[in-house]
């Protein structure tokens, strides 16, 4: 497992959306990155590239409904599912 939110096999993926989209958790628990495959201005199809940051769960459908197109049904119905908005570890240790 590779810890660069880049790699394929990064650890904390929440959801792939469709074969070029997915959703992450970033290394630090503060937010959800909507990643697209490569860079739309290059032809590089290796790697994952951030597109939208959110902590909200509301910011995270809503850019994943304008930037992904069409998505996986059991991917939505995991985004659908996450809490409103991100939780890093110390607050939910708290809680």
């Amino acid at each position: 497992m590779s810890d660069r939110e880049t790699a394929d096999d990064y650890p904390r993926i929440v959801a792939v959306l469709n074969s070029a989209w997915r959703v992450i958790e970033c290394r630090d628990g503060l937010q959800w990155i909507l990643q697209r495959r490569g860079s739309p201005e290059r032809a590089r199809g290796d790697d994952w590239r951030g597109r939208s940051y959110c902590r909200t769960k509301e910011a995270l459908l809503r850019c994943t409904r304008e930037y992904a197109g069409e998505i996986e049904p059991d991917a939505h119905t995991v985004l659908v599912a996450l809490p409103a908005r991100i939780l890093k570890k110390a607050e939910l240790e708290m809680s």
